[in-house]
């Protein structure tokens, strides 16, 4: 069971030891000296598998070939990764296919998209298409163009499925934001459709109401994406979506695709950022402390270096207890889903924000609920609030069980 337990450990220092060289991987002389140096034979099935739960296998892979690293690896642990990328590049290329039918006719009806995470990350920012996997399409739309959205996805044959625009629409600000669009055969790509860029069961009425939609909207950038016309979030708006997205309770950087995702955001856009003008954006909308967390954290785990006056400008006001918990527990390597429920907390000030707060995670409005289960069409049921106790529970267990 020891041996076992230091297995474990030796190859997750591996994976961290891999993450640290993203930055700068060079000739990849890092790489090659991480795997060199472990003192004991790596369990490569192991490693692998820990790497696709990470969401970083394919990019392992990638970074393997590019330098001609394959006669370190075990050739079976060189054919599971080769196996895995050329899988997650089949099914890149097949999501990507029909985006181009959805996006050329999105633009010849004149509704106006922006492209959130997914192939938007895969084409522009990261090394290869196969490295940054995705299984839908987020696209940000404007909310009062919702129904004529809804009308064109029908003639595509694509409809929600966890509820209707009539519904989704009159949902609170800083809950689900969102319609899940799926094509009737089944098959992928699947469609996020979001008039907000905050999209979340746990409630985020702290800073949704903050976010400019307009100046959004008004600094996106057009790009050439899936081999169609499309609108992409400017440079300074993308680092910010990227560290609320990572943050929110359902993820908590949980995994390391996460800090992958900002990291390689941050490397492709370089000179590009306006880090003045980013820590004012980010303070206008409320989220300050995200992007103080997600940049920090990215700072932790990869040993990117960004500028000192960042720092000190999303963190004017120093960092609650709940913050540096969550912090700490991260930079231990003690990462799971509903950690940065603590953050959320800390972000309301005063005991009376934070019981409504308490009570709003509790007790999300029943349709919510029912959307967030796929049966926003059928209404709430009174079970769904025993379902969200244990989940809570089960995110407070989790910090509990895993504090330092």
């Amino acid at each position: 069971m020891v041996q076992g337990v230091v297995k474990s450990r030796s190859e997750e220092r591996f994976i961290l030891s891999v993450v640290r060289e993203l930055p700068d991987p060079g000739e990849g002389a890092g790489i090659a000296r991480a795997i060199a140096e472990q003192a004991e034979p790596l369990d490569w099935n192991g490693v692998i598998r820990r790497m696709s739960e990470e969401g970083i296998a394919s990019l392992f892979y990638h970074l393997i070939d590019r330098f001609h690293l394959q006669p370190l690896l075990p050739p079976e642990a060189v054919k599971d990764l080769s196996d895995q990328y050329f899988a997650d590049l089949k099914r890149n290329m097949a999501a990507s296919a029909p985006l181009r039918r959805v996006f050329d006719r999105m633009n010849e009806r004149r509704l106006p998209f922006i492209v959130l995470k997914g192939i938007a990350l895969a084409e522009l920012i990261y090394p290869g298409f196969a490295t940054r996997g995705m299984s839908d399409a987020d696209i940000l739309v404007r909310k009062a163009d919702m129904e004529a959205v809804d009308a064109c996805l029908s003639d595509l044959g694509y409809s929600p499925v966890d509820s209707t625009v009539g519904l989704a629409m009159a949902n609170p600000m800083g809950y689900l934001a969102s319609l899940d669009y799926r094509l009737r055969d089944g098959s992928l790509p699947n469609l996020h459709i979001h008039w907000h860029p905050v999209n979340t069961s746990v409630p985020a009425f702290m800073f949704a109401g903050k976010v400019d939609l307009d100046r959004i909207w008004e600094r996106s950038v057009p790009v050439r994406l899936a081999d169609a016309d499309a609108r992409v979030l400017g440079p300074e708006h993308q680092v910010i979506y990227l560290c609320e997205h990572a943050l929110r309770v359902n993820h908590s950087f949980d995994r390391l695709i996460l800090i992958c995702d900002i990291l390689y955001a941050l490397r492709a856009y370089g000179d590009e950022i306006r880090w003045e003008f980013l820590v004012e954006e980010a303070r206008r909308f409320g989220l300050a402390k995200p992007v103080f967390l997600g940049l920090t954290l990215v700072g932790h785990y990869t040993l990117w270096d960004f500028p000192e006056a960042v720092q000190r400008g999303v963190c004017l006001d120093g960092l609650t207890w709940g913050e540096r918990l969550f912090l700490r527990l991260q930079r231990d390597n003690r990462r799971f889903r509903g950690g940065s429920i603590l953050v959320y907390l800390a972000m309301n000030r005063g005991i009376l924000r934070k019981v409504r707060f308490a009570f709003r995670v509790l007790f999300p409005p029943r349709h919510i609920l029912a959307q967030r289960r796929y049966a926003g069409r059928k209404g709430g049921r009174a079970s769904d609030f025993l379902l969200r106790f244990g989940e809570v529970f089960m995110h407070l267990a989790r910090i509990v069980r895993h504090r330092p």
